[in-house]
């Protein structure tokens, strides 16, 4: 029966019984991001997380590392940095690079939406008001205008969201199912996850679900091709920075402030509409170039790791 719970060869307890206590610790913390709701004073839930959304996702990040590092450390019997953490230049030549390939991502989604006029870029909102739009800050009436500080909000929120979901999902997770179930199953199960979550987003669809598994898999392999979390991480903020709060489009279902204004006037399936660009086909050849792109940029990115001293 002990060995149900324990691997005598590797000294430590079974990699499923690891994943399930993580999420046990992870969401205990968590949860203080809910339980210091009152201080806000009366909202509704929906008030409270888009208001103060900045606050949640600090709240979130800072569970993540700790939960992680914890069970790195004391249940995988591991070390923090060997999910995939190691600092030196090519770390942050990857993050760079992911960041800017997401960028252009968004830009070309722009640019074909465009050109087949599913959008329309009806106005800047530099300067002008946010109106409804929830606000990155997250402090009612705190902002009455999308300037440089909104923007630099945003991609605060945004790196820290890209930071502690990659560290939490292609970090932590997927690397203990791969140690219980092997890589090819990992994969599959993590992609799965990854779309059957997002589907509970607003405005999300069976095609979104779909997308989003093929995205799953482009931070996946971010991972895989370097053998770091870095290139995954880079383009979970860029993506998610420059669709939202640069381009204007929804973000997997989620609006807020942006700096272009568009109006919509095709099928969603191919504009995205409510949902953003991973509810649209457009995006699907646009994440394969991507992937060919990765693969091409990481050749020796795994040479780069094992040959550069570590910084931290």
């Amino acid at each position: 029966m002990k060995n149900l719970f324990y691997n005598p060869f590797e000294g430590r307890i079974r990699a499923g019984w690891r994943i399930l206590l993580f999420c046990i610790i992870f969401w205990c913390l968590a949860t203080v991001s809910l339980a210091i709701k009152p201080i806000f004073g009366e909202m509704t839930k929906r008030e409270y997380l888009s208001n103060y959304s900045l606050i949640i996702v600090l709240i979130l990040a800072v569970a993540a590392t700790v939960a992680v590092w914890y069970c790195r450390r004391r249940l995988d019997k591991k070390a923090f940095r060997s999910l995939g953490l190691k600092t030196s230049k090519r770390s942050w030549m990857d993050l760079i690079f992911g960041f800017v390939l997401s960028s252009l991502m968004a830009g070309t989604f722009l640019l074909l939406t465009l050109l087949f006029g599913l959008v329309e870029i009806t106005g800047f909102n530099w300067g002008a008001a946010t109106g409804d739009i929830a606000t990155p800050v997250g402090f009612t009436g705190m902002m009455k205008s999308f300037t440089l500080f909104t923007l630099l909000l945003l991609f605060l929120e945004h790196l820290m969201v890209g930071y502690w979901e990659e560290l939490v999902f292609r970090g932590y997770l997927f690397q203990n199912m791969t140690d219980g179930l092997g890589l090819i199953p990992a994969i599959l199960i993590s992609c799965l996850l990854y779309g059957a979550m997002h589907h509970l987003n607003p405005n999300a669809t069976y095609l979104s679900s779909i997308i989003i598994i093929l995205f799953g898999f482009l931070r996946i392999y971010g991972y895989l091709a370097t053998g770091m979390l870095w290139l995954s991480m880079g383009m979970h903020i860029g993506w998610n920075f420059f669709q939202g709060p640069v381009f204007g489009f929804a973000a997997s279902g989620h609006e807020k402030a942006s700096w272009l204004e568009l109006s919509f006037s095709g099928p969603n399936w191919l504009s995205g509409g409510s949902f953003g660009p991973e509810g649209s086909l457009l995006i699907i050849p646009i994440v394969l170039l991507a992937l060919w792109i990765m693969k091409m940029w990481s050749r020796r990115s795994k040479d780069a790791y094992q040959l550069q001293p570590s910084m931290s």
